[in-house]
């Protein structure tokens, strides 16, 4: 049974008795676009398969997959506002180097297929050879040094769609000045410059389509105006030059996509970094200052009971490492009670704030420490100070009080506020803990109480 399109490329689908040799026109045409058709749906496919696995993920995925969305438009792939400018940036440092070295392999292999040449057009073989060696190595290496240098890099996807324009007519130009059934044979590596150009080099859909289209664009004035095709074989390659390209900008759309919902939770996730490194920031500070707070007595605004006994502490053992004496000065306001029955509990604060102020100032070194140690009571830490030198602190805390001139009419030490204090000098030790040095100052401040207040007494334990 004959075909009923005996001179149609139909016929080598649908016929099933032997197709007639004025058909190898069209059986060549089928050879040349169906494998690389083939390769185009199954590139795609796989794509595809990946897109479909990604969209099988978590809610939470799927979630930040629809904020993605709404920064920019899915068909164009154009962010809005200056984070388009941010990507293209971005999208290029990440592909530059694996554009360079599509530069290097791609002009191998487009020297490679001299071979080709040289096994199916002999005589043809030394004019396109011409174009391989002699106009596309030397474009080829033009754009990867180009790429090195700031115009280049700034222009590097102008640079990348020209270099595939031009091997893309490199190949037209040798379909067109080939006897028409060898002609042919160049077909698939048209298609074969499609594929790299929307898939294997990093560029944006926009650059690869303009690129992919402007070779469909030359092939028709190739096929139409230059070779004695028929209409159904350049219908036939139309078919599958253009459903490649379609095919390979879905895939390059894809990978385009993707890539800007990466870059776009990259960059979500740096913001949200550094919003969370700043709070943080301000956590640590505020947990300082909440810190600060914790060791200093709210109303007179030095050391509190806690701070004191961290750092009687760090003291004893650190003089006790040094081997020098540690001092510690105890003193009470002398009848402080009777002061705030007289004046008021407000008054009474307010001579704690100046009394505090007294002794905070002599506190001088940096491991000095005045504080309050409860209610009227305060301490002052000095370290590395023996009894003479504790003995003079005393006096002049005493002296710094009473010059204050504090009214206290109902004290029997004196008409004004008075201290009452406590010292106590040891030289640190394993066999004794500071707590005893607390209680040596204590038991001198009763001494000084017993005596009649308004002094200091001494306690020398060195």
């Amino acid at each position: 049974m004959s075909s009923p399109w005996p001179h149609t490329r139909l016929s080598g689908f649908f016929a099933e008795s032997k197709v007639p040799e004025d058909n190898g026109e069209a059986r060549s045409a089928r050879s040349a676009g169906f494998p690389t058709g083939v390769a185009c749906v199954a590139l795609y496919w796989r794509w595809s398969t990946v897109s479909d696995q990604r969209e099988t993920t978590s809610d939470l995925v799927r979630q930040q997959r629809r904020v993605s969305d709404s920064n920019y438009n899915r068909i164009t792939l154009r962010f809005r506002g200056e984070l388009e400018g941010a990507f293209q940036d971005d999208y290029q440092r990440k592909s530059i180097k694996q554009i360079r070295l599509t530069f290097v392999v791609g002009a191998i292999f487009y020297a490679a297929f001299g071979l080709l040449d040289a096994l199916t057009v002999p005589a043809a073989a030394p004019a396109f050879w011409v174009l391989r060696f002699g106009i596309f190595m030397p474009v080829s290496l033009l754009v990867l040094v180009l790429s090195y240098m700031p115009w280049g890099k700034s222009h590097l996807e102008f640079l990348t769609t020209v270099w595939f324009v031009v091997a893309g007519l490199g190949i037209l130009t040798m379909i067109a000045v080939l006897p028409q059934n060898t002609g042919r044979t160049y077909y698939a590596g048209l298609i074969m410059v499609l594929i790299a150009s929307y898939t294997w080099l990093r560029v944006r859909l926009v650059w690869a389509a303009s690129a992919g289209w402007l070779m469909v664009l030359g092939y028709q004035l190739v096929a139409i105006g230059m070779t004695d095709m028929s209409v159904d074989v350049i219908i036939s390659n139309n078919f599958f030059l253009v459903g490649s390209n379609v095919l390979c900008m879905l895939a390059c759309h894809s990978i385009e996509r993707y890539a800007r919902r990466d870059f776009l939770k990259a960059r979500l996730l740096f913001d949200e970094q550094k919003v969370v490194a700043k709070t943080n920031a301000k956590l640590a500070s505020a947990n300082e200052e909440l810190e600060k707070l914790a060791r200093v007595d709210g109303l007179t605004g030095i050391p509190n009971r806690r701070e004191f006994d961290e750092r009687l502490n760090a003291e004893w053992r650190r003089m006790g490492r040094e081997g020098k004496p540690l001092a510690l000065i105890m003193g009470d306001v002398d009848h402080f009670k009777q002061y705030n029955d007289t004046y008021g509990h407000q008054a009474g604060d307010e001579c704690l704030v100046k009394v505090a102020g007294a002794i905070g100032s002599w506190a001088r070194r940096p491991t000095d420490l005045a504080a309050r140690y409860g209610g009227e009571e305060f301490a002052l830490i000095l370290a590395d100070t023996d009894g003479k030198g504790a003995a003079f602190i005393a006096q002049s805390v005493c002296d710094s009080v009473r010059r204050l001139e504090i009214p206290h009419c109902n004290s029997s030490a004196s008409e004004h506020v008075t201290l009452s204090l406590g010292v106590a000098v040891v030289l640190p030790g394993a066999e004794r803990g500071h707590q005893s040095l607390i209680e040596m100052a204590d038991n001198a401040l009763y001494k000084a109480k017993e005596s009649g207040r308004n002094r200091w007494s001494l306690n020398k334990g060195e």
